[in-house]
């Protein structure tokens, strides 16, 4: 984390303390600091917001409002995006909660836990060996490009606020083992209707004599995915959604979509069948 600013409201939505930890407590995730004597035994909210400047919110309206808009930050080529937040500061994260502050000269214990305003859509895409039993061609992974995703995000958790639908990326995919990855990150979004879910979109060539000598016998085939998500579309922030495609055909149409949700740590996985 580059910064973390803890905000505490009472029960009557009244601004009591901004606390911007130290690098010191930055490092330990942890700080101590003192709240007023006539909070005692008084519910109140605790705010957690990381790597991202809340100054500007002095009510809990303000800061519960607040609206991150930096989707392409995140996004680059899948060597930026897979060994660290590409975003400068890192990711933006928050969270929140409430607990009763404990009696006058106590310790009350406040734990937080922090969840990343993005999710992570991993992409893997694999030619099944198939595909050479039914065409002499070859057939080559040219990109991949992740678009219909949010454009914005709440920074605080509450009811997904996507703005338009219109963020869109394009990644080279990374090859090995014979896998092409391809890793994007955007923000969350309620349920969608089939058709107007976030997508992507596997650009491929089709070489039909396998020569790279000759070129006019080359095709450009499109493979589309919608993201089933949690379900129905839904993608969740902080959530890991992981499709792994496997094409056999040629058909650009077809797909056969399994999904699984999780956290962030514990992907979700969408298994697809393309082109049979």
């Amino acid at each position: 984390m580059s910064s973390l600013s803890i905000f505490v409201f009472d029960n009557a939505d009244n601004f009591v303390i901004r606390r911007d930890l130290t690098s010191s407590e930055l490092a330990a995730k942890s700080a101590t600091f003192s709240l007023p004597k006539s909070l005692a035994s008084t519910p109140c909210s605790f705010y957690a917001i990381a790597n991202y400047d809340a100054s500007s919110a002095k009510t809990r309206a303000a800061l519960t409002a607040l609206v991150e808009k930096s989707a392409a930050d995140y996004n680059g080529t899948f060597v930026e995006v897979s060994t660290a937040a590409k975003r400068s500061g890192g990711f933006v994260m928050s969270g929140m909660k409430s607990q009763t502050v404990g009696a006058v000269n106590s310790t009350t214990n406040v734990g937080i836990t922090l969840k990343r305003t993005v999710a992570k859509v991993a992409l893997q895409t694999t030619i099944d060996p198939s595909f050479a039993d039914k065409y002499a061609g070859t057939l080559t992974i040219n990109s991949v490009k992740l678009s219909k995703a949010a454009s914005q995000s709440l920074v605080v958790a509450g009811t997904p606020t996507p703005g338009a639908m219109t963020f869109s990326h394009t990644q080279t995919p990374a090859t090995a083992s014979g896998k092409c990855n391809a890793l994007f990150y955007c923000f969350e979004n309620g349920a969608l209707p089939a058709g107007s879910r976030v997508l992507l979109e596997i650009n491929a060539t089709y070489d039909s004599d396998g020569s790279t000598s000759t070129t006019d016998d080359r095709s450009e085939v499109t493979y589309s995915v919608e993201l089933t998500g949690k379900a129905a579309g839904e993608i969740l922030r902080n959530g890991y959604y992981r499709v792994a495609a496997n094409i056999t055909g040629l058909v650009g149409q077809d797909c056969a979509v399994s999904v699984t949700v999780a956290d962030w740590e514990t992907p979700v996985t969408q298994n697809v069948e393309l082109g049979a």
